[in-house]
């Protein structure tokens, strides 16, 4: 398993954007350019709030595994925001960081939300789908053929 993986994705969230602020703030020739927008950022953000905690909320409803590195999951989880990308609760914390991006409007930022986009593009979000297609086979597969993987 790639050691990657043992770190959870909120905690990448916090350190990605705990990052991208502190350069952001303790390196001024990081700031590169400053062209925020608040109102534009905060409504990312909340966005990306509400689609990740309704997503969680259903693997709860469901009674399923929510860690990517739980050895199996017991639910295929495949109506709310799952009709529409395999992976809700990760897209949310990408908008999250893109909110906070566009809100501060500097480099920094958008680099950690770059950083954490392919950290979870070719890290976990692979490793998740050949867990899913191990354990629910034909039916993982149909989903993965009608859904995408971001949007």
């Amino acid at each position: 398993m790639n050691p990657l993986l043992r770190i959870l994705p909120p905690i990448w969230f916090f350190l990605l954007l705990g990052m991208g602020l502190l350069v952001h703030l303790y390196l001024p020739a990081a700031r590169v350019f400053t062209y925020p927008y608040p109102v534009a950022g905060i409504l990312l953000v909340f966005a990306g709030l509400v689609l990740s905690m309704y997503a969680s909320s259903l693997f709860s409803k469901e009674k399923t595994e929510i860690l990517p590195t739980s050895a199996s999951n017991s639910k295929l989880v495949t109506y709310g925001p799952f009709t529409y990308t395999r992976n809700p609760m990760y897209l949310g914390l990408v908008l999250q960081l893109l909110g906070a991006a566009i809100w501060v409007g500097t480099l920094p930022l958008f680099i950690a939300t770059t950083a954490y986009f392919f950290l979870f593009n070719f890290v976990f979000i692979p490793f998740e789908e050949a867990k899913m297609s191990r354990i629910f086979a034909q039916d993982y597969d149909a989903y993965r053929r009608k859904v995408r993987r971001w949007l």
